[in-house]
């Protein structure tokens, strides 16, 4: 069954003052919480033991009200400093995260923040407005609207005198008490932190940080910030049934095995722009070859498996099927004598040099290949820093330029018609922080 709980810091105006409600007697007449924490310091301590205000007047709003209060003492007889925001702070804190500890899932916290001296109050305030914890700070108005400035005699306190004059006893009693909204500044930050892990295409930290707000964030985002990290993984089943409604932002080429050329060529795009260039440059090899026999099936009509074999490690050179072919006698031509072997790009550049009507095509192929070739295998087998430069120096064009050679080759061979797609990733990243801005 859900409870609700109040953690209520004890002041000069509780529990009854002016006949009106004092802070804590007013939340408690208003929420009902089953539970309640009173903070009590060495001056409250001394009321409580000369004549238990605080618990005798809620056991009378309890029977009042036919609900109980199952009331619970927070004595802090040696704090007489009562002024020191840094205690509070420390203190409030640590009592608060014990509260939550003993709390169902459904249970709800209130605090009251309008009892208690400034630093307490003010303790409070810090500790809504960084919300490490999910409870409902409660305010109440003084009756008056106005600042509380006029004495009223306290030494001695009469329990029932009080209750009997609380004006607030009647029924139609004014309610003074209301939920404070106040700003959520570590929810804030927390989301920036997910914007800016977005904006460098870090899904899978932008997801750490989502799974601390799963309950104060819009849960599509947080579904969406999931799949925009199985999409960089290229895991389409990971994230194809979480993309309803985005399906074109995630989903940009649509079309078989274009889209996974695509997916591909997008994720070298990020390791580009998150100057991952060893990743990058390990990564060239797979497209390359791929894009090789994409132009040898379009543009030369030759069909690459048609000359090949399944073996377990992928696809070799069947030495039956290149006999007496036009291809066997370009390569071994070009590798005096071919060796058969695995399929490798400079297999397929020969043929492609040889064949492709498209110089444009044949030109970007070969250099992207010389690329490849000059900077694949250091990158891939020894312990180098991959830089920018190291990359132009030893193969002659820059990152950038190379990834220029792709797009350029996807436009050509009709993988990718829209120039606007290459910026899919950022599209996904903007529709994602809108939807958690929607929830700021």
């Amino acid at each position: 069954m859900k409870k609700t709980y109040l953690f209520s810091p004890v002041g000069y105006t509780d529990p009854i003052k002016y006949f009106r409600d004092g802070s804590l007697l007013h939340i408690c007449r208003v929420y009902r919480p089953d539970v309640v924490y009173l903070y009590l310091s060495s001056e409250m301590m001394e009321n409580h033991r000369k004549d238990d205000r605080y618990v005798k007047t809620l056991r009378l709003l309890g029977d009042k009200l036919g609900h109980t209060f199952d009331i619970r003492l927070i004595e802090r007889e040696d704090l007489v400093d009562v002024h020191h925001y840094d205690v509070f702070y420390w203190e409030f804190r640590e009592y608060i995260s014990r509260i939550m500890n003993e709390m169902g899932p459904e249970d709800q916290l209130l605090l009251n923040m309008a009892s208690g001296t400034p630093a307490m109050k003010s303790a409070l305030l810090i500790l809504s407005t960084l919300a490490e914890y999910s409870f409902q700070p409660i305010q109440v108005a003084s009756p008056k609207k106005a600042g509380n400035i006029e004495l009223e005699e306290r030494k001695e306190y009469d329990v029932i005198e009080n209750w009997e004059l609380d004006e607030d006893n009647e029924e139609d009693f004014q309610n003074r008490s209301y939920p404070v909204r106040c700003m959520n500044l570590m929810k804030l930050l927390k989301i920036d932190m997910i914007k800016k892990h977005l904006k460098a295409y870090d899904y899978y930290a932008a997801e750490n940080v989502a799974r601390e707000l799963k309950n104060d964030i819009s849960p599509k985002a947080l579904q969406l910030i999931e799949a925009a990290g199985n999409r960089l993984l290229l895991n389409w089943n990971g994230y194809r049934g979480n993309i309803a409604g985005y399906e074109d932002v995630f989903r940009p080429v649509k079309a078989g095995d274009k889209q996974k050329y695509f997916e591909y060529a997008l994720t070298l795009d990020i390791k580009l722009r998150k100057g991952e260039y060893v990743d990058f440059i390990r990564g060239l090899t797979p497209l390359v070859v791929d894009l090789g026999e994409i132009i040898l099936k379009q543009l030369c009509g030759v069909n690459v498996s048609d000359y090949c074999r399944q073996i377990r490690k992928g696809l070799e050179w069947d030495r039956e099927k290149l006999a007496g072919t036009e291809l066997l006698s370009i390569l071994n031509k070009t590798f005096s004598p071919f060796r058969y072997g695995n399929i490798y790009s400079i297999h397929l550049n020969a043929l492609i040099q040889e064949k492709c009507p498209d110089r444009a095509v044949a030109d970007r192929m070969d250099t992207l290949i010389h690329v490849e070739q000059s900077v694949r295998n250091l990158a891939a087998h020894e312990i180098v820093s991959v830089t920018r430069e190291w990359v132009q120096q030893r193969s002659g064009k820059t990152p950038a330029e190379i990834m220029e050679l792709i797009r350029f080759l996807f436009k050509r061979l009709q993988l990718n018609k829209n120039e606007e797609n290459w910026n899919s990733y950022d599209a996904m990243n903007d529709c994602i922080i809108e939807l958690l801005e929607e929830g700021e």
